[in-house]
């Protein structure tokens, strides 16, 4: 499903879920961002180091503790990266899926639109606001980022705490 093409998403969301709502178009980002987000969550959760395990066993730990102390701290840096790289990407995917159906008042068919009438000066500027939405949710991605995990600030982000040469 994440290799499908959002242009081939589009026209059957919007009859499945109607033409002129918004439902197609959330569908469309909602399959698009979906997937990235699911993947890299689920390694987050997978990719433990087995010490880290074996430790939490020793302690009689149960796996809904492990889980609470171990899987999902390990997990959360994935999923921010998940929320980084698909900020963006569900932009494009809402603008894309615009120019399918739904309300004429949104930024992909005022882009359309105004490009087909040669007032490329809207055009530009509702491609300005889209990208603007796009850096903006890659700032609020970055932001819960850092403040959900505060110890990535402290030790410069690096996945690798075993660096040689390293002072802690």
């Amino acid at each position: 499903m994440n290799a499908t093409p959002i242009v081939a998403l589009a026209p059957i969301f919007n009859a499945w879920f109607g033409i002129t709502g918004t439902l197609s178009n959330q569908a469309v980002v909602v399959a698009i961002v979906f997937f990235p987000v699911f993947i890299n969550t689920a390694r987050g959760l997978t990719e433990v180091h087995p010490d880290e395990l074996e430790l939490m066993r020793s302690y009689a730990a149960g796996e809904w503790t492990i889980l609470r102390e171990v899987r999902i701290p390990n997990a959360l840096p994935f999923f921010a990266n998940a929320l980084r790289v698909v900020a963006p990407l569900s932009v494009i995917a809402a603008i894309v899926a615009e120019y399918f159906g739904g309300p004429q008042d949104r930024i992909g068919n005022v882009i359309t639109s105004n490009a087909a009438f040669a007032r490329y000066d809207v055009a530009w500027a509702a491609i300005a606001v889209a990208s603007a939405i796009g850096l903006g949710l890659f700032a609020a991605a970055l932001f819960l980022e850092r403040v959900s995990m505060p110890w990535r600030l402290v030790d410069g982000g690096s996945e690798n705490h075993n660096t040689p040469g390293r002072e802690k």
